[in-house]
């Protein structure tokens, strides 16, 4: 038989050692509970993380999905006489302010 695979979650720190003789006293046991407080405070905000990443990707797949469907749509318009007028239509224009257009001047 082969022996179990060790990864991250089965790895032993000196964190998950516990002593018996801790929770026989008071002190120890204010000790234990509030290390699990602080244990379940970084679990916490470790989930509150995971859940933005998780919104983040959501977001990033649905942007994805429209600008395929964009593009599927540009893909199979029919030919036109003017086939640049109506894809372009269809497409967003960026444009930027003349006032903010940087003008530069080469100088030797």
């Amino acid at each position: 038989m082969a022996s179990e695979r060790k990864n991250l979650q089965k790895v032993r720190t000196m964190g998950q050692l516990v002593d018996g003789r801790r929770a026989r006293t008071s002190a120890g046991a204010l000790l234990e509970l509030s290390m699990l407080e602080m244990e379940k405070t970084r679990l916490t905000k470790e989930t509150q993380r995971l859940e933005r990443r998780g919104a983040d990707i959501r977001q990033r797949l649905e942007e994805i999905d429209a600008k395929q469907d964009r593009l599927k749509r540009f893909v199979a318009a029919p030919r036109e006489a003017k086939p640049q007028e109506s894809a372009a239509a269809d497409l967003p224009v960026y444009a930027v302010p003349q006032d903010r257009v940087k003008k530069r001047r080469l100088c030797y």
